[in-house]
């Protein structure tokens, strides 16, 4: 019985992770799990808290309360994958990227003050895959990874780090997808 539990979450995960839209990229180079790729202008809705009061359930909650109707149209938004933090000076900062939308405009007023929508040029980046949770020590050991790959391939760096999950909670450990990534100076090789 255990198994036949194990079977249907893992079909459900797989198919709730492969309905979701993610971002479209070129692919410049690959190196196992390390990837450098080129990402055009995308619309986003972001929120920010501050590094002292920093919660990612918080600005969870107040990107999702935008997507799922809490903007002046009453409009659901559909959910896309990946869901971005990063932290700049005293910030932290989540990213939700509205691909259905090609301009700011297209989308309802968020009725939340703390949601900005706004437009990102990610441009060139490198990234590495893993799997599991993000969590902090997952993060930190791949990210000495990345880093000593940019340093050793003598890569320059012009963004903090990103980090991206494209999971839903409920997605089983073993099939989830994260990935950090940095914006780039790239030179072809």
């Amino acid at each position: 019985m255990n198994n036949l539990k194990f079977i249907i979450l893992t079909l459900i995960s797989t198919i709730m992770s492969e309905s979701i839209k993610e971002p479209e990229y070129n692919l410049l180079y690959k190196e196992n799990s390390i990837e450098i790729r080129d990402y055009p202008k995308y619309v986003i809705a972001k929120t920010s808290v501050s590094k002292l009061s920093e919660s990612d359930n918080s600005m969870f909650r107040t990107l999702a309360g935008y997507i799922f109707g809490g903007n002046k149209a009453n409009q659901s938004i559909p959910m896309t994958a990946p869901v971005i933090t990063r932290e700049n000076n005293n910030y932290s900062e989540m990213i939700f990227f509205m691909l259905d939308a090609k301009d700011i405009s297209n989308l309802p007023i968020p009725n939340d003050t703390n949601v900005k929508l706004d437009m990102i040029e990610i441009g060139t980046t490198i990234s590495i895959k893993f799997g599991m949770w993000a969590t902090d020590s997952r993060v930190s050991y791949y990210k000495d990874i990345l880093d000593k790959y940019i340093k050793d391939n003598d890569i320059q760096v012009i963004s903090s780090l990103m980090i991206a999950q494209y999971n839903s909670p409920w997605t089983l450990p073993p099939f989830r997808k994260n990935e950090l990534l940095y914006k780039i100076k790239y030179e072809s090789k």
